[in-house]
């Protein structure tokens, strides 16, 4: 599973019961938060609204998340997710280093959060690590030409979709793939769980 994860970025699992669940989440990390993702009306919160989500990675402390489907809508809901390396690869060494000097506004959540995380930095055994979200960019960024070409790729890459169902679990890289979804329409009784997770010594 973890070489699977370091190959693609993603794994996508089907009918696992909640005791597989258990395993998979002690064989990946530490869980360091959960999220119920549910959709309530009239909600202007990412994850409980109704509505489509753009391009993300979610907190940087998180390495992977994963997604356990408990009940799915009957339209909509896709979970979608590129692989933002791939993307990365495309550009300049100029446009790359452009990129290594923006920040990004932290969605601070736990103690010692900082204010900014930058876009792509290295971690300590040389991997690249991104950190996105478009309304978190500062002003002065969003028209760097580097972040400029980085978008039009982003927006030229066929995503892969994914509509998970009951029982199913998705895990992706955090710090690699970044993932969104589709409006949830019909019935909108989808309820996934998530689980952000460091990771343990040997997946790193």
């Amino acid at each position: 599973m973890t070489n699977e994860l370091k190959e693609k970025g993603f794994i996508h699992l089907t009918n696992k019961s909640e005791t597989d669940l258990e395993n998979i989440l002690n064989e990946l990390g530490e869980i360091i938060h959960t999220t119920d993702v549910i959709v309530k009306p009239e909600s202007r919160g990412m994850v409980t609204t109704s509505l489509g989500l753009d391009f993300h990675t979610d907190h940087h402390k998180a390495k992977y998340i994963l997604w356990y489907c408990h009940k799915q809508t009957d339209l909509g809901g896709d979970s979608i997710f590129i692989d933002a390396d791939k993307i990365y690869l495309q550009l300049t060494e100029v446009e790359q280093k452009q990129l290594s000097n923006i920040k990004l506004f932290e969605h601070k959540i736990f103690p010692g959060d900082t204010d900014s995380n930058p876009f792509v930095e290295l971690d300590e055994k040389g991997n690249r690590i991104f950190y996105y979200s478009f309304w978190l960019v500062k002003d002065e960024d969003k028209q760097n030409p580097a972040f400029l070409k980085f978008q039009k790729l982003i927006k030229e890459t066929e995503p892969t979709k994914i509509n998970l169902k009951e029982k199913d679990i998705l895990i992706v890289d955090n710090h690699r793939i970044f993932h969104g979804r589709t409006a949830i329409e019909g019935s909108k009784d989808r309820f996934l769980k998530r689980y952000w997770l460091t990771a343990n010594q040997n997946n790193s």
